[in-house]
């Protein structure tokens, strides 16, 4: 037995295992092989202003965050609009996240992160460099599309096309795939958090009050999308006064909160339309038959998926699992990755 054939098996005893990490701008999840899902965390850093050392980070800098009130405190989201805007902050949200998966081996894993597919260069590597610094030995990117629609368990190897629409947090990604790869693909960096944005604003326009982030969301994921001459329901919600800082509670209509949320989700529909009206014909006929396949966080939205069904004329079909589809569908490349020694995946 010579010594190539015994390197293999001699890295993976001596190795942590490899590790898939969907990078998202609300949470970051990490898969490790051998012991899976191993974080699911908040997207966030709370840095200590006078030693410039991290004093929280996930689901514990989140819970800090609500009420605080510790002027040597900074909270910071590494990420915006689906890629890294802090370097240092990703690093330092992920470097514990990494040691979760540790087994004490000798070589540094191997790790397979996603990327918006508009990411640039710069953007790419800064997703490398944040990765690397966490304590990788080595990174691989794919593109997230490709990843959601193997976690939404389409058949990516069919020679069909086949069209999926990831609306995460900060981006959303409309790709058509076919024969495992991106025939087309496009992003557009509105998604989930401007609607919460909307939210935001219109409530403070109208209430004077400043909505809690959490707020926000929860509306926006009780209300969604809904037709103009839908029942109005009254809602309450937690804010603060913007001029004292005091906590406030109110009580919203459903209907403030669709109209703010509609241009956001006119926006999206608009880019996904656009989207099939540009295909080829013979793609074309192809995604009229297979549908769209709806992933990200706005596959909970109420009425988002009946929108985009309307304004396309195509069936619309959210993922089993739409918050967990990239992470299960890099999960599932890992595998492949690592069992082929092939870490060539497309970026």
């Amino acid at each position: 037995m010579g010594l190539f054939s015994i390197l293999p098996g001699l890295r993976n005893a001596l190795a942590d295992p490899d590790i898939a990490i969907d990078l998202g701008t609300a949470n970051t999840r990490l898969y490790a092989q051998g012991k899976g899902l191993i974080a699911d965390e908040p997207s966030l850093v709370r840095f200590d202003t006078e030693t410039g050392s991290v004093e929280a980070i996930g689901k514990r800098a989140a819970k800090l965050a609500v009420a605080s009130t510790d002027e040597h405190a900074r909270d910071v989201a590494p990420l915006r609009a689906g890629v890294i805007a802090d370097v240092d902050a990703a690093a330092s949200l992920l470097t514990p996240l990494l040691r979760r998966a540790r087994f004490l081996g000798i070589v540094r894993p191997r790790v397979l992160a996603c990327a918006p597919t508009d990411a640039r260069e710069e953007e790419r590597e800064a997703i490398v460099e944040a990765v690397r610094r966490a304590g990788a030995a080595s990174v691989q990117l794919a593109p997230e599309p490709l990843a959601a629609a193997i976690g939404a368990g389409l058949d990516v190897s069919s020679p069909y096309a086949q069209m999926l629409v990831d609306v995460g947090h900060g981006v959303t990604d409309i790709a058509v795939i076919s024969s495992g790869a991106l025939i087309t693909s496009s992003a557009l960096r509105t998604a989930c958090s401007d609607m919460h944005a909307a939210v935001r604003r219109a409530i403070l326009d109208s209430h004077g009050t400043m909505l809690y982030s959490q707020e926000a969301e929860r509306l926006t994921r009780e209300v969604g999308v809904v037709s103009g001459d839908g029942s109005a329901t009254s809602l309450s919600a937690l804010g603060s006064d913007p001029d004292t800082g005091r906590e406030v509670r109110i009580v919203v209509s459903s209907r403030e909160i669709a109209r703010a949320i509609d241009p956001v989700a006119t926006t999206i529909v608009n880019a996904v339309r656009n989207s099939v009206r540009d295909l080829p014909e013979t793609l074309s006929c192809e995604v009229i038959e297979s549908g769209i396949c709806l992933t990200g966080g706005g596959a909970h939205l109420p009425g988002f998926a009946d929108l985009i069904a309307r304004e396309t004329s195509l069936d619309v079909r959210p993922a089993a699992d739409p918050l967990r589809a990239v992470i299960n569908g890099a999960r599932q490349m890992l595998a492949v990755g690592a069992l082929t020694s092939l870490w060539t995946l497309r970026a």
